[in-house]
């Protein structure tokens, strides 16, 4: 088909033979013909070679974290035994990430391969579908174009943010006898009384397994027993009544992060772990890449909800559900005393109960006078989980969540969070 350009010649062509024909002017009719010409060589040009082209495109990673480097390449193969003329690539990418991507390629020789390589930096979460694209044979005037579709959409999943953390010494290997009194037998006799997993600093050396360390190339520890903290539950608060803020920086975006922190913390230290949001329910739990990667496909696609009691609905059937061991991670919003109840509450259930929270107040637009009360709101509840004997962190805009997680516990670090300059 003729391109706009084409559809102006033609139409020029057109008027200077009319004019020619009016007016007898021979070299004007002789130009228009060689006008018309002209385009309808260009579209038997195109439309004979619209047939003979390939094309893929490959997303390297198809798995990317916020802010890791994404290469887009895209691959084109003439199948022809002639020659292909010019070539016009746009691949449609998401306006988040970079809007189109669009290149030529001046000709293609016969069973000649091209590619070209878009660099793409996703700067927040998501699902993001790349493509269609879109080739275009152009003949060398640009008059007339074949547009095909050779390759359709490709998925690229964006996780969101991961603070690398440090198992603290509550949770780590490195634990006093009497809490070594908390371990649990695995059940199993003789040769299959232990387990193995990957060595982390401050394991006893003694406990090496060689044979499979030679095997595998890597430090492993024969584990005669399962701590109780290498089970861990993680749910994430879903809720918008929760949450305030907007876009990447509201509190929302801070807790999928912090939820997301705390689940490779867990792999990578070879726990099983269980993942849940107070809306969509919990995932069995289980070990490995491959539990991670499903936890955090949710969380890269998770938006917030309407539900206001829906947090501590899950947290009672967490309770039910639970044998008295691991940990429970609750990722929150603004910690009211609703929350605070429920993760006290978890106690009859968990060894162990740690409650992040992301005050709602510290990032939206409230008044001062709203901002206090909620801040007074979030102190009391904090003063609640502590005392009940968990543990409680509390982080704003900017904070980062590391130090406080490996650091003390909660209740003593009331003086570093209570204090926020913007309530002044």
């Amino acid at each position: 088909m003729p391109t706009l350009r084409g559809w102006l010649v033609a139409g020029t062509g057109a008027a200077l033979w009319a004019i020619g024909r009016i007016f007898g002017a021979d070299p004007l009719e002789q130009m228009a013909l060689a006008l018309l010409a002209l385009v309808c060589v260009a579209v038997l040009v195109v439309r004979r070679r619209g047939q003979d082209l390939e094309a893929g495109r490959t997303v390297v990673p198809e798995r990317a974290t916020t802010g890791q480097p994404v290469s887009v390449t895209i691959e084109l193969h003439n199948r022809s035994s002639k020659p292909a003329p010019l070539l016009l690539v746009e691949d449609r990418i998401p306006l988040e990430l970079a809007g189109r991507a669009r290149f030529s390629i001046a000709g293609l020789e016969a069973a000649g391969r091209r590619s070209a390589t878009i660099q793409l930096t996703p700067r927040r979460r998501g699902r993001y579908e790349l493509g269609p694209l879109r080739v275009s044979i152009v003949d060398p005037f640009g008059l007339a174009a074949v547009h095909t579709r050779p390759v359709g959409s490709s998925a690229l999943l964006v996780y969101p943010r991961v603070e690398k953390l440090r198992l603290p010494r509550e949770f780590g290997h490195q634990r006093t006898t009497a809490m070594a009194e908390r371990r649990q037998p695995t059940g199993s006799r003789g040769e299959d009384f232990y387990t193995l997993r990957e060595y982390i600093e401050g394991d006893d050396l003694r406990k090496i397994h060689w044979p499979s360390t030679a095997k595998l190339q890597r430090f492993m520890i024969r584990q005669e027993e399962t701590p109780w903290h290498q089970r861990a539950t993680v749910v994430l608060d879903d809720r918008s009544e929760a949450h305030g803020g907007f876009g990447e920086h509201s509190s929302f975006e801070r807790a999928v992060e912090a939820a997301a922190s705390v689940l490779a913390l867990y792999e990578r230290s070879g726990y099983s772990f269980a993942f849940g949001t107070a809306l969509s329910g919990t995932t069995p739990p289980g070990r490995g890449r491959e539990h991670l990667h499903r936890a955090l496909d949710l969380l890269s696609e998770l938006s917030t909800a309407t539900g206001p009691h829906a947090l501590g609905t899950r947290l009672a059937e967490l309770q039910a559900g639970a044998g008295g061991e691991g940990v429970l991670i609750v990722v929150t919003g603004s910690a009211d005393h609703s929350v605070a109840k429920a993760a006290a509450r978890s106690l009859r259930a968990f060894r162990d109960v740690v409650v992040i929270s992301f005050p709602a107040h510290r990032f939206g637009g409230l008044d001062t006078r709203a901002r206090w009360e909620a801040e007074k709101t979030t102190l009391e509840s904090v003063r609640l989980i502590t005392r009940s004997g968990g543990r409680a962190i509390v982080l704003g805009p900017g904070e980062p969540l590391g130090p406080v997680w490996s650091g003390t516990r909660g209740g003593k670090r009331e003086g570093v969070w209570e204090r926020k300059p913007e309530l002044v």
